[in-house]
This record gives structure tokens, sequence and C-alpha cells, in this order.
């Protein structure tokens, strides 16, 4: 395998985590508009990116493939929670 190959892979493993990162906290606050936000969104997509890249990870090594849909609800469950914690824990 050669290094592009390699990055290709990497690439393609991370993106619909850091696609979940970056448009699950960007329809938050276009679905709450008026609600004030208390971390900027900077943060906020970095953290929920990042919960998600350990959901994936979690997924490969639990399964022992990649692209496993039980992997993909959990990593929507997880950036769920993630707003859920920036909003700071309403019901």
């Amino acid at each position: 395998m050669s290094f592009f190959d390699l990055l290709n892979h990497i690439v393609n493993f991370a993106l619909p985590a850091l696609a979940m990162g970056v448009m699950v906290p960007l329809f938050s606050r276009l679905i709450w508009r008026k609600t004030p936000f208390k971390r900027p969104l900077k943060s906020q997509i970095l953290f929920t990116s990042l919960a998600c890249l350990g959901v994936l990870f979690a997924g490969l090594v639990i399964f022992s493939t990649d692209g496993k849909m039980a992997t993909y609800g959990a990593m929507v469950v997880v950036a769920a929670v993630c707003q859920w914690w920036y909003q700071g824990w309403r019901a």
C-alpha cells in the first residue's frame, strides 16, 4: 500500500465523524436561534468531531471492521448527547 492509499483510507475513515461534527452544531444553531449558547461554535465543532471520531475508533476495535451501521448509529447518539451537553443539560 502506498502512502497515498493509506492517506485515502484514513481520510475516508474519519470523514463521517468530521462531517457529523460540523453539521450537527451548525444545524443546532439554526434550529435554536433564540437560545444563547454558552460556548463558541469552534469548540462545539471540535468536541463533537472528536467524540464522533472516538466512536468510530471504538466501533473499529469492537467489530474489527469499518462501516457497521451500529457504529454509525452510536455516532449519531453521541453527537446528539454532545449537543445536549453543550446546551447546559436541559431536558
